[in-house]
């Protein structure tokens, strides 16, 4: 209110009230063991219900005063006008049964009661201040509060009034309102408080909601373009996978139809040797077909050999190649599931191949019986030996006029870093052709 209007007030109502601390003592002293169990319940109250201690702390005022009723009058901070009404939050007694007032501050006797900055007893109110609650019921006296912050601020008013002409307040009812009034301070500036942390509190909890929901859209997102970025690599996959098998299946059309053109070329020549060259080499030209079929009929996406399926397909095609010749000669082969990439896979299936071919031409002579044997071991975590054994006449390991496939598997077994072991005790033990690879990984 400017101070103009406190003026004005003042000048007004200077005779309408008087300050509280003036008012005559009781004729009876006070009773403290009312006033301290008035206190102990409060504190029972407070502990069972925070919530409603403004409305114990009027029941206690009025009871202790002896009053009719009791209540708590709030400046409305929020009303932009310099009036600043005071509104009714709380009552107690007689006036409860009303509905909530709101009251200018300059025609209240709350307002003179801020003014004044003290408590002060204003008799018959509805008469001094015109349009006052004028249908509430008589007030006799009103004994008025006032309430201020930690930092001066008026908050509003504690009143207690009389209905009854004949009772009248004491000094005594001046300390009593006053204590209450101070507890009822303390309450306000705490409910205040929690107000604030509460709304700080929400506001908290909003900004964590609103972080969280960015939190989940970026993740959602993060999760869209992992999953569109693995969809891409899945189909590049695919689309590689289909383009490796369809050059290996390509190649191995191109190496079938160079494989026959050998055989079609060794039929028409009449010189045994070149015949057998042109046959050999369209049985190695197999070989490679062969590991192209499988690459482009293999359902996984690496380029790998199942060696099982290379080495008894390169087998049945030996033994068809060689049946008429050698019937009595049986052709096993024993391998670990392995799997291992071309490069590897298609040096083992040649040398195979060239040892496979040089025990039926040499080991078994005019239609002897025997068997030749083909191993593929993991003999450990990193080695692979392969073994291919005949019993037939042996070979002379210290002839230095080796034919191509001796070469050809001396050549294979240096590329691929193994160590080579050839062996035959004499002539009659039959030959032996072990490769070992070493350090070469598990990969199945």
């Amino acid at each position: 209110m400017t101070v103009t209007i406190a003026a004005n007030v003042e000048a007004r109502y200077r005779n309408c009230y008087v300050p509280a601390r003036t008012l005559p003592q009781r004729g009876s002293p006070p009773n403290l063991l009312t006033e301290a169990a008035a206190n102990s319940e409060l504190l029972e109250s407070v502990a069972e219900n925070p919530e409603a201690i403004v409305k114990h702390l009027l029941d206690m005022a009025r009871s202790l005063c002896e009053a009719g009723s009791a209540g708590l009058s709030m400046l409305d901070r929020t009303e932009t006008s310099d009036e600043e009404p005071l509104r009714w939050e709380a009552l107690s007694g007689i006036l409860s049964s009303h509905p909530a007032i709101d009251t200018r501050r300059d025609h209240s006797p709350c307002g003179l009661c801020l003014d004044a900055g003290i408590a002060i007893l204003v008799s018959r109110p509805q008469q001094v201040f015109e349009g006052w609650a004028s249908k509430l019921p008589a007030i006799t006296e009103v004994l008025t509060v006032p309430l201020f912050d930690g930092m001066c601020a008026p908050l509003g008013t504690m009143w207690i009034a009389h209905h009854d002409s004949d009772c009248r307040f004491s000094s005594n009812d001046v300390r009593i309102a006053e204590q209450v009034a101070a507890k009822l301070t303390l309450t306000l500036v705490l409910r205040e408080q929690a107000h604030r942390n509460d709304i700080a509190m929400e506001a908290s909890k909003s900004h964590h909601r609103a972080h969280l929901k960015k939190l989940a859209q970026v993740l959602k997102k993060e999760r869209s373009s992992h999953e569109q970025t693995r969809i891409t690599n899945r189909q590049a996959l695919k689309l590689k996978d289909t383009l490796m098998q369809d050059t290996n299946h390509r190649a191995k059309n191109t190496l079938q139809i160079a494989a026959n053109l050998l055989i079609m070329q060794s039929r028409s020549s009449s010189f045994e040797v070149t015949r057998q060259v042109l046959i050999d080499n369209a049985h190695r030209i197999h070989i490679l077909g062969k590991t192209h079929e499988l690459l482009y009929s293999s359902s996984g996406s690496m380029q790998i050999i199942f060696m099982p399926l290379l080495l008894n397909a390169l087998a049945d095609s030996l033994r068809q190649s060689f049946h008429h010749i050698h019937p009595a000669v049986k052709l096993m082969v024993a391998c670990d599931p392995v799997e291992l990439p071309t490069h590897i896979a298609t040096p083992l299936a040649l040398i195979t191949n060239e040892a496979i071919t040089n025990a039926y031409k040499h080991a078994f002579m005019n239609g002897d019986p025997g068997a030749i044997t083909v191993k593929l071991l993991r003999q450990n975590e990193a080695d692979l030996c392969l073994r291919i054994e005949d019993t037939g006449s042996g070979h002379d390991t210290f002839n230095q006029d080796e034919g191509m496939g001796m070469a050809l598997i001396r050549a294979l077994g240096a590329q691929l870093g193994g160590k080579l072991a050839i062996a035959s005790a004499d002539r009659h033990s039959g030959t032996s052709v072990e490769l070992t690879v070493s350090r070469y990984p598990r990969i199945d």
